[in-house]
């Protein structure tokens, strides 16, 4: 049996509304059910965003809270990582061009 409906009023940008509009009339279904669809999907992201904060918090409680030097040393893990990926990113780009370069 299907789940009752009820009637939410909501007003949009008229570019969100644009948008709806052609996605329905692209999928053939109603503008609620697309209305619907992007509803349900963005609750449940912020159940995964809810979820998400109360691991952390439960991991706090058990474990403490970062301290100062635990979040520099986390971001100079991060700012390195990033260094990294950046330096093997030209590297792959600069070899691809030197393939390019040798084949002609």
């Amino acid at each position: 049996m299907a789940e009752k409906k009820a009637v939410l009023n909501v007003t949009v940008a008229e570019s969100v509304a644009d948008a709806v509009r052609r996605e329905a009339s692209a999928r053939n279904v109603t503008i609620s059910s697309v209305v619907e669809a992007a509803l349900a999907e963005q609750l449940r992201w912020y159940q995964i965003h809810a979820d998400g904060l109360a691991a952390m918090n439960e991991l706090y409680r058990e474990i403490g809270h970062p301290t100062a030097e635990d979040e520099a040393a986390a971001a100079a893990w991060v700012d390195d990582a990033r260094r990294q990926l950046s330096d093997a990113l030209a590297g792959s780009a600069s070899g691809a061009a030197d393939a390019v370069d040798g084949a002609a």
